[in-house]
């Protein structure tokens, strides 16, 4: 069977997440799953001027993004990542303050109104928001002000993740899908998570790790490796849904395949292409195809100190 890996990547109602600290090739994964000839296709909103180089490259080219919007410019005044994981961490909640309450609203609404007024349908291909940190933040505090509207009555047991932020976060992405485009990408930093109202100290996890986890079809956390002399980062798989699924005549079966490992060693659309064509060995892996002990520690659902310790050392 040939395998054509953009009609996998770009067949629609794709969801890409790309995580990692600061500096890892985020952006860079981000902006490079189109080919230039289809670079026009291409929408992105930008969190935190994480695509000048990429804008000072693309000058005078003949191919350019067919929309970029920078929300950093556009709402300067708010809180930062930094900002903002320090606040969480000295347990002060981002939007307690009045200015950055409002701040948050009016960024929550203005990316609802770009997109509504210039993701013209058929139009875009590939729509990114890098990162992702500052519209959930302003997400959420929307749906903490209209759970009424939400039909959330009961906050307890994470109802207002369940019952408010997840239907949000689902009518958003499926909001693009509804205007054609065919592939969502989102970064997504690292952050303190809460538990009993309190900073976990010590540990880190990925925004909005569970409606993410539960939409996308491919999730990857960044990491260094020495290795890559070209600098790319390599790619833990958290999540894939990329895999072959096709019916075996001569055994009368179906076969279920995995075509991406755990690890991608150099993690670019390149390599995931290649894979979605040839598979790799799933009997016999490359060692660099497979996670080390660390590296499980540091994607593991349950919050290990050494988690921290690992992002500590990339930023």
């Amino acid at each position: 069977m040939t395998v054509n890996p953009d009609e996998i990547l770009l067949s629609g109602h794709s969801l890409f997440v790309i995580a990692g600290a600061r500096g890892v090739g985020k952006t860079n994964l981000a902006a490079t799953l189109l080919k230039k000839a289809n670079y026009d296709r291409l929408y992105v909103h930008d969190d935190e001027h994480s695509w000048n180089n990429i804008n000072a490259n693309l000058k005078g080219k003949p191919y350019q993004i067919g929309r970029y919007v920078s929300l950093a410019d556009r709402f300067a005044g708010l809180p930062d990542d930094d900002d903002m994981l320090s606040q969480i961490a000295d347990g002060r909640i981002p939007w307690i303050d009045p200015k950055t309450r409002t701040g948050l609203i009016e960024y929550y609404h203005f990316v609802l109104k770009d997109l509504d007024e210039n993701l013209i349908p058929g139009k875009y291909d590939v729509y990114v928001l890098d990162t992702l940190k500052r519209f959930e933040a302003a997400m959420a505090l929307w749906a903490e002000k209209n759970m009424g509207k939400l039909g959330v009555s009961n906050t307890s047991h994470g109802r207002n993740w369940s019952e408010g932020i997840f239907p949000l976060y689902d009518n958003f992405i499926n909001s693009l899908f509804a205007r054609g485009v065919k592939a969502v990408i989102f970064t997504s930093h690292l952050k303190q998570p809460w538990e009993n109202n309190k900073p976990v100290s010590g540990k880190v996890v990925i925004s909005g790790k569970k409606i993410l986890q539960f939409m996308s079809r491919l999730m990857v956390w960044l990491v260094r490796d020495s290795h890559n002399k070209d600098g790319a980062p390599a790619g833990l798989v958290l999540k894939e849904r990329l895999g072959q699924f096709d019916y075996d005549d001569e055994a009368d079966d179906w076969v279920i395949r995995r075509v991406i490992p755990e690890r991608v060693p150099h993690c670019t659309w390149r390599d995931i292409r290649n894979y979605l064509v040839n598979g790799y060995n799933t009997d016999i892996p490359n060692p660099l195809e497979c996670m080390s002990q660390e590296e499980k520690e540091l994607v593991s659902d349950a919050l290990t100190d050494k988690q921290m310790q690992l992002m500590l050392l990339e930023v």
